[in-house]
């Protein structure tokens, strides 16, 4: 009898045992997986702040990799005072943040974009103009600060979980063919029937096209300084955003093959490419702004009321009937026809519209998806 009690009260400890070895290893897995994410988090961070750095540069494009820290604010060569620059917690490593993330565990986070992960690939990748592409990647890491004075993995900073992601972020150039608000690969193939409006305002041409490629029909309005005049750039999408078809979809924000798959409404000062044609109608219509890429037809139907301020490169045929109304300028290396009725179909030129695309579109983006390099810890 005394030995079964024994043994019962035996097994009993060892499953008591087992059940809390099980839940302690089951708190530090979670523990851990909870470390790796904050890494995670922290060197996507590092990419997101040095992709700032890049995009806030008053040197366009970006040739030296050299962020700054003056706390002060206060220039060292006369006491006029000058801007805090605070774009490093330490400079000479490259862009680095330090944050806490739990006090009770001393748990802080840190992200390092390091000068020696920061370079110029423009040449590799084709490009003539140094600073277009550039590689970055950032080191994420969660550690255990028991001295300030160390940095992580050295001392009694434990390093608890570690990520490294790598991007590369490239210029997005905005060059038309011409200042005008519509510009036509071939005068032949152009069709603006009457209540069709083509404007370039008192700054840019109504209608350009390449000299020699015969004569536009337009029985609506074209004015402009001048109405109409010889296009003097290429119109391949490569020539216009200096980015291969690929680079550009790599870069993005909204990529579909349907408009039907598009978002509605559509985000304001977006860049959008349709990889095939697009009809936009009553259920799907065009009315954001920014840079609208489509690589096949895009057909504006009579119940889409068009309303867009930006950029649009159409790699195919242009239809657009009316109530439209397109500010900024378009593009088209096919045939194009401005239909007429009881409304109008316009298309204005506005530079104001397509420098603040530049500035927020035709600076640095990211070119490819951030990946993780190697495994992490």
């Amino acid at each position: 009898m005394v030995v079964v009690i024994f043994a019962t009260t035996l097994m009993l400890l060892l499953l008591m045992t087992a059940l809390v070895l099980t839940r302690m290893s089951g708190r530090a897995v979670a523990r851990q997986l909870a470390y790796q994410g904050q890494a995670h988090n922290a060197a996507a961070a590092g990419l997101t702040e040095a992709l700032s750095w890049f995009v806030h540069q008053r040197k366009q494009p970006v040739t030296a990799f050299d962020p700054k820290l003056d706390p002060n604010g206060v220039c060292p060569h006369t006491p006029k005072h000058v801007p805090t620059v605070n774009e490093s917690d330490d400079p000479a490593i490259g862009i680095v943040r330090d944050y806490e993330i739990m006090a009770s565990g001393r748990v802080r986070g840190r992200y390092e974009v390091r000068r020696s992960a920061v370079a110029d690939v423009s040449t590799r990748r084709g490009k003539t103009q140094a600073g277009t592409i550039w590689s970055i990647e950032s080191l994420g890491i969660v550690y255990v600060r028991n001295n300030t004075t160390d940095a992580p993995g050295t001392g009694n900073n434990t390093i608890l979980a570690r990520r490294t992601m790598r991007t590369e972020i490239q210029r997005l150039g905005i060059q038309l063919p011409a200042n005008a608000a519509l510009n036509v690969s071939q005068g032949r193939n152009v069709n603006i029937q009457k209540q069709g409006r083509v404007q370039g305002g008192s700054s840019g041409i109504g209608l350009a096209f390449p000299s020699s490629t015969g004569t536009p029909t337009i029985k609506g309005t074209v004015t402009g300084s001048p109405p109409q005049n010889p296009s003097t750039n290429p119109f391949p999408l490569k020539d216009v955003f200096a980015v291969s078809q690929q680079e550009l979809i790599a870069m993005a924000d909204l990529v579909v093959a349907d408009e039907r798959d598009l978002p509605d409404p559509l985000p304001n000062m977006a860049l959008i490419v349709i990889t095939g044609s697009a009809q936009f109608n009553g259920q799907r219509k065009l009315n954001g702004s920014g840079i609208l890429v489509v690589l096949g037809n895009l057909n504006l139907n009579a119940q889409s009321d068009p309303f867009f301020n930006g950029l649009i490169w159409v790699g195919g045929n242009l239809i657009v009937n009316p109530p439209a109304n397109i500010n900024g300028s378009v593009i088209v290396n096919g045939n194009v026809q401005l239909t007429g009725g009881n409304e109008v179909s316009e298309i204005d030129y506005d530079p104001t519209i397509l420098d603040q695309i530049r500035q927020q579109k035709g600076n640095y983006l990211a070119s490819r998806s951030p990946w993780v390099v190697g495994g992490g810890s």
